[in-house]
């Protein structure tokens, strides 16, 4: 029900975009899903539930703004794999929906951390390769060679051709009708991109070119038959006379098969890819979200094993987010997810109303569209970009593009993986120390840098600089900046000592094993580091909880903000004004210091002050005092305390004001308690006093200041019911009369 309800609070502006977006995506998505299903060795209807389910039930459930899913290309040789290793596509039926449920355990499992672990050069490298893949597998059916099916994108074909020579057949056997649509297509696209005419009419140039290429196509079959292209240059979708059309032949899962193991590897397995094709895909787009839009991973792994379920019992492809669709999504103009869920409404739609319309657009034209898709996808400013940030960003990212464009998606993911992880293990292992070389009156002094962590992998590298040290030669090992020294590494340089005394070198070793001891023998300072590693890990439990009670949580708190009170408070760390009060975030606008005190020569404070009341407008100003105050204590206990006395006079002049009360108070800590509340008292007065208050009073606004106290041992807040008028009446003659005796 949330979803539906999200849905319905979208602006009509969020609308037209979207619709305009799911269209381009919707025209693209129908061959895909057909060519994929054909690839696959499966019916093909079920590249088309897949494709519906992919778009309408996914995106009900998924937060992701951009993301589409449906059959992918990459799942072809698995699919087809599975279907010959089970016996039947109603077996895979099965494993899918077990894949299905084991994809929404991970997702409950928080497994969606796993996408925090590849690294942003490979998923730039394999935007890139999906790109350069994109442009390379559309050029023949640009030109009007469509032997080869839509969604067939592994470089090694079936029909024993590569990327590169079907190309070249392609030139052999060209249609100039396709390539005269061709251009036409990709003219109007560039030329609608140029202007911006898809802001004025919020209608995406993609669109324009194929509904041009379609009416193109039909003049000149009539009238000039030599540039029209014929069926076989066409979609060939199929036509359903009823929704019920889509079951006709009897595809479901085979629950009878529940207890043969092959089904559950082939789920696993199914499981696995799906799942990392959808982390990989989906950090992806939101890597080229130009509003970088995060959407909960272990979400869309829920979203994405309820999709293959249902597909799966629908008798569908399994599904994954899909990068080619998601990112023409995104340059389409897509707002938010009900893109998606339009464009799997759409490919049912057509099937039903207006498959012979759907027939009637050309190859060519939806080529023109894809190269568009492409060429942002691998614009060349990327390679440059990751060319300047050096061999280790630069090499990976290479990799991957070269994995994926000669291989599939994983291949390249995996290679580029290795040589990421290779770079990150040559960092460690070549800047263990710094070596230095100086020549001296008394001979060759070598001096080793120790750097702050020195691991394991750091030993052959230490051995090798250790066993070229001359002889007769002056060496200092200085571990003075390192946290942690392996032991390893300790024991070479022990082992060490015995051999320098043979070459006769001087050894001077300077905190070395006192750094490992330091380590050893003080586990607090690893705890500390824990702990504070710890505060990472709390902040994404949170998150992952807030999201699970609001998926909308953070971005309705990214809206804005409008709160009603503005919280003066201490500084102390057992004040938590949310916590306390019951409130969410952007219910309180707060300003903390020591003893919460009003100074209007602050001007933080009176920064804060002016923006919440003449911005924010809040109703409510909140004095926040609490018992055991230790800036109330350091006040008025005697001692030196710095630069905190000056701070604090403030209070100082407090108890002077009230020493007669106080010192009627024989218990220290009531004496304290009733400070506390004084102090309080004082600063509503000098909140009062500002100017900033005062306008807002003169002109009318309802602003209401109140003192509260504290008490932290039972954690209760006591209002201190100050009365304004009443209160304060007496109150200022009193501040008076006391600064002229002062």
């Amino acid at each position: 029900m949330h979803s539906f309800l999200s849905f319905n609070r979208m602006s009509w502006s969020d609308l037209r975009h979207d619709f305009s977006a799911s269209l381009v995506v919707f025209l693209i998505a129908l061959p895909l899903c057909i060519g994929i299903a054909f690839a696959s060795g499966a019916p093909i209807i079920a590249g088309l539930i897949g494709g519906i389910v992919g778009g309408v039930v996914v995106s009900l459930i998924s937060k992701s703004p951009l993301s589409v899913s449906g059959p992918a290309a990459g799942l072809t040789v698995i699919v087809l794999d599975s279907i010959q290793t089970l016996g039947n596509f109603n077996d895979l039926l099965l494993a899918v929906c077990i894949a299905g449920v084991l994809q929404i355990l991970l997702g409950f499992l928080k497994a969606g951390i796993l996408a925090d672990f590849f690294p942003s050069s490979v998923i730039k490298g394999m935007l890139a390769a999906i790109g350069i893949v994109l442009i390379l597998k559309q050029i023949p059916h640009a030109v009007g060679y469509d032997k080869d099916y839509e969604g067939d994108f592994n470089f090694f074909q079936n029909d024993r051709e590569n990327t590169f020579t079907e190309i070249w057949n392609a030139f052999y056997r060209f249609t100039p009708g396709a390539i005269f649509l061709f251009a036409v297509s990709l003219g109007i696209i560039v030329f609608w991109e140029r202007f911006q005419l898809h802001k004025r009419f919020l209608i995406h140039g993609s669109l324009i070119a194929i509904v041009a290429a379609i009416l193109i196509n039909e003049v000149f079959s009539v009238i000039w038959p030599v540039f029209g292209v014929g069926r076989e240059h066409l979609i060939q979708p199929i036509q359903l006379g009823s929704i019920l059309d889509l079951f006709r032949d009897d595809y479901f899962p085979n629950l009878s098969e529940w207890k043969n193991e092959l089904i559950y590897l082939v789920a696993i397995k199914l499981c696995v890819v799906l799942s990392l094709e959808t982390l990989l895909n989906l950090d992806a787009i939101e890597k080229i979200d130009p509003r970088r839009r995060i959407a909960s991973k272990n979400r869309e792994l829920i979203a994405q094993g309820t999709g293959n379920l249902f597909s799966g019992i629908l008798g569908g492809l399994p599904i994954t987010s899909v990068i080619i669709r998601s990112s023409a999504n995104l340059h389409a103009g897509a707002r938010t997810r009900f893109s998606a869920f339009l464009h799997g409404l759409l490919i049912l739609i057509s099937l039903l109303f207006i498959p012979g319309l759907l027939a009637k657009i050309p190859l060519s034209s939806l080529a023109a569209v894809l190269m568009v898709v492409g060429y942002k996808l691998t614009d060349f400013r990327i390679f440059k970009a990751q060319y300047k940030k050096g061999m280790d960003q630069f090499l990976p990212f290479g990799v991957t593009v070269i994995g994926i464009v000669f291989s599939d998606i994983l291949i390249g993911i995996g290679v580029g993986c290795i040589f990421a992880i290779f770079f990150i293990m040559r960092r460690n292992i070549l800047n263990p120390y710094e070596f230095n070389k100086k020549d001296k009156n008394y001979g060759v002094e070598i001096r080793i840098d120790l750097s702050e962590d020195v691991s394991f992998l750091n030993k052959s590298s230490m051995l090798y600089k250790l066993n070229r040290v001359p002889d007769n030669a002056h060496l200092i090992i200085d571990g003075s900046k390192s946290k942690y020294i392996d032991p390893d590494i300790l024991e070479v340089i022990e082992d060490f000592k015995i051999s320098a005394e043979s070459k006769n070198i001087i050894l001077e070793i300077i905190d070395v094993t006192t750094s490992y001891e330091k380590i050893k023998n003080k586990p607090l300072d690893v705890v500390a580091q824990q702990d504070y590693e710890k505060l990472f890990e709390n902040n994404r439990i949170w998150v992952e909880e807030k999201l699970s009670h609001n998926p909308d949580y953070f971005k309705n708190l990214a809206l804005g903000q409008a709160p009603q009170y503005l919280l003066i408070s201490c500084s102390d760390s057992r004040i938590s004004v949310n916590e306390m009060t019951g409130t969410n975030a952007g219910e309180l606008f707060v300003h903390r210091n020591i003893a919460n005190l009003v100074i209007d020569t602050d001007m933080n404070l009176m920064s804060v002050l002016q923006y919440s009341v003449e911005v924010l407008k809040v109703k409510h100003i909140v004095v926040c005092g609490h018992y055991g105050c230790g800036g109330i204590k350091a006040a008025v206990d005697g001692r030196y305390h710095g630069l905190i006395d000056a701070w604090l006079r403030d209070i100082k002049q407090v108890y002077r004001m009230n020493r007669k009360e106080l010192g009627s108070i024989l218990d220290e800590d009531k004496k304290h308690e009733r400070l506390v509340e004084l102090n309080v008292r004082e600063q509503v007065y000098n909140l009062c006093m500002t100017t900033i208050v005062q306008n807002a009073w003169s002109q009318g606004k309802e602003l209401q200041l109140h003192g509260w106290v504290y008490d932290i041992r039972e954690g209760k807040i006591l209002d201190l019911n100050i009365d304004i008028d009443k209160d304060f009446r007496d109150y200022d003659i009193f501040r008076y009369q006391f600064e002229q005796r002062e």
